[in-house]
């Protein structure tokens, strides 16, 4: 198997999350009551962001742009389903945490093949697959080799992977026209998430809920799609993602002609 072909499985897969994290937002209609589940933990952040009202959809829309803005790290965490990249619905589980740039990052992917594990450390990346993954996408010998282990991504190839960051995805999320093109309903309701107070906005065109702290931060707690999109997405660990470690020499392995 060629790493072009593997870069691309990869890639596939966290570019599923970042698309339907933006079409969550852009569609929707309410739904009546709310069923928040658990929340992700560390939602609060020691740096102040701009003060969480409920006035109007919009008003609150913007303050949530602004503090993701501003947002040097967050944890997303959850499963997304899209059948707009593949010619089927795919459900991608996703894990990633670290910084805006992506210099510093861990996301978890598993789009059914298999999990996979790409790390970047001060701008290296790495890669980990597990078996599965490395036996349909590669071969039972590029399995015995490289399931388990993480190998060094070389720069060039590595640049393929980096629009796909936590940045991308909160830029995507919170695009500024969301708010401006009227794509919110205008009621926001006052709800809680495990206990934790948070305003609640739904998008028109299908019902897709937003949820923002009430802390003060204006932090994104959640995206929640309807059953047709089945999305969720948590966000926790703003501004307090421990940024990452180098995988120990003896977790590294080489591909041959990679």
């Amino acid at each position: 198997m060629s790493f072009a072909r593997h870069r691309h499985m990869s890639c596939l897969a966290l570019a599923a999350a970042a698309v339907l994290a933006l079409s969550a937002c852009s569609s929707s209609s309410p739904t009546a009551t709310t069923s928040p589940a658990k929340a992700a933990s560390g939602s609060s952040s020691s740096t102040a962001g701009p003060k969480t009202t409920s006035s109007s959809a919009s008003e609150l829309f913007d303050q949530l742009r602004k503090s993701g803005a501003a947002a040097k790290s967050v944890r997303i965490k959850g499963s997304i389903t899209n059948g707009s990249i593949t010619n089927k619905a795919v459900k991608v589980k996703v894990d990633i945490a670290g910084d805006r740039a992506g210099k510093n990052m861990q996301a978890i992917v598993n789009d059914g093949t298999g999990d996979v594990e790409i790390l970047t450390v001060g701008g290296q990346t790495y890669l980990k697959a597990d078996t599965a993954y490395w036996t349909k996408n590669g071969s039972a010998a590029v399995a015995k080799l490289a399931a388990g282990k993480y190998i060094k991504v070389p720069a060039g190839s590595a640049a393929g992977m980096g629009g796909l960051t936590v940045g991308t995805l909160l830029d995507q999320i919170f695009a500024q026209d969301i708010s401006t093109a009227g794509k919110l309903n205008a009621t926001v309701k006052k709800t809680q998430i495990d206990g934790v107070a948070a305003y609640l906005m739904t998008t028109k065109l299908d019902g897709t809920k937003i949820y923002v702290a009430a802390d003060g931060t204006a932090h994104l707690l959640r995206v929640e799609g309807t059953k047709s999109a089945q999305t969720r997405l948590d966000f926790s660990e703003w501004n307090a993602v421990t940024p990452p470690s180098p995988p120990p020499a003896d977790q590294l392995v080489d591909l041959p002609g990679l």
